[in-house]
Parts: structure tokens; C-alpha cells; sequence
């Protein structure tokens, strides 16, 4: 009975060990820190196309993903659109997203929100609206944050990751002038 209390402990032993190392060496399907390739999802743009986060390699570009119900992100896209014209002059775009159902709060659409706080820069082509998938909110907004942001080389790596946008601005345009000063436009 001594023998078999021991065999029957090892065996759970094992089984918890197994068990563990799955648990912690399974890939985990998000990577948002800096440094990381910008994680793959899908968005809608406000003119309906479908689009991906792989789709914008090639320029640097500022992913911002917001709530249209936020203070917070309605004086950034304000103040957002009176620095667009200094950011497309460096070659980094910007894709403003609203996360997936306005993390389940009423809010103007996206569209309607580009229009009230953005105003004509709105229409910039440097800068897309759109609204995030499920699952791309829940990849770069796991914490379910009002808005984050992400700022990718053009090669889709993520360089600069920061939150309000509004008050913000100070370091998310010495993260454009080092991106873009280190030749990755």
C-alpha cells in the first residue's frame, strides 16, 4: 500500500508537471510590446472595406484604437488634427479605430466622430477610420482601456505603445522624430 501511495503521488506529479509546462509554454496570442511584431486583426474602415493590421507594413504607422463616447479621446483626435499635416509630412499614417462595440457604451459612430472632433483633417488620406474587430480589440486592448495607442515602423514592429493620446503628444512625437530620424519611413 506504501508502494502504491508513492506510484499513485509520482503520477500526479507528473500529470501536474505536464500540465504546468503546457500551460506556460503554450504561444500566447498577444504581443504588444515594444519591439514585438505588430499582432495580426482585421478592422473595418469607415467606408466599409475590410483591412489588416499586416495591410499597413510599408509606412510607419500610428494605430490608435479609442472610444467615441471618451473625453479624453475626442480632445486628442482634436489635438491629433492639428499635428496630422506634421505627421504625414514624416510618412507615418494614422489609422483611428473605434474598439468593438464602444467597449459596450453608446457613442456617435466612428464616422460622425471623425467629422465633430477631427473636422476637415478628417478627410486627410494620410489619416483612416474605421472600427476594430473582437478580436483586435482584444489583442491590443486586453485591459479595456478608453484608448491606447501604437506606434509601428514600417515593418509592422510595434516602437512606441502609450495612452492618453491627449496628453501624450509631447512623447509620441519624439517616438515619430526617432522613427522616422533612424530611416524606417
Amino acid at each position: 500500500m506504501g508502494v502504491a501511495g508513492v506510484l499513485v503521488a509520482a503520477i500526479i506529479a507528473v500529470v501536474a508537471l505536464l500540465a504546468s509546462s503546457k500551460s506556460t509554454s503554450a504561444p500566447t496570442t498577444r504581443s504588444t510590446g515594444v519591439g514585438a511584431i505588430a499582432p495580426a486583426g482585421s478592422f473595418t474602415t469607415a467606408s466599409g472595406d475590410q483591412a489588416t493590421i499586416g495591410s499597413l507594413r510599408g509606412h510607419p504607422t500610428l494605430v490608435w484604437l479609442v472610444t467615441t463616447w471618451c473625453p479624453s479621446c475626442q480632445a486628442g483626435t482634436q489635438a491629433l488634427a492639428g499635428d496630422i499635416g506634421n505627421l504625414a509630412s514624416r510618412g507615418v499614417r494614422v489609422v483611428e479605430l473605434e474598439l468593438a462595440d464602444d467597449l459596450g457604451q453608446p457613442g456617435p459612430s466612428i464616422t460622425a466622430f471623425a467629422r465633430q472632433y477631427a473636422g476637415a483633417a478628417s478627410a486627410n488620406p494620410d489619416w483612416t477610420w474605421g472600427v476594430a474587430s473582437s478580436r483586435l480589440t482584444a489583442t491590443y486592448d486586453p485591459a479595456g482601456e478608453l484608448e491606447i495607442y501604437y506606434l509601428l515602423d514600417a515593418t509592422g514592429h510595434i516602437t512606441y505603445v502609450n495612452s492618453p493620446l491627449v496628453s501624450t503628444m509631447s512623447g509620441l512625437s519624439g517616438a515619430v522624430a526617432r522613427l522616422t530620424a533612424n530611416g524606417h519611413r
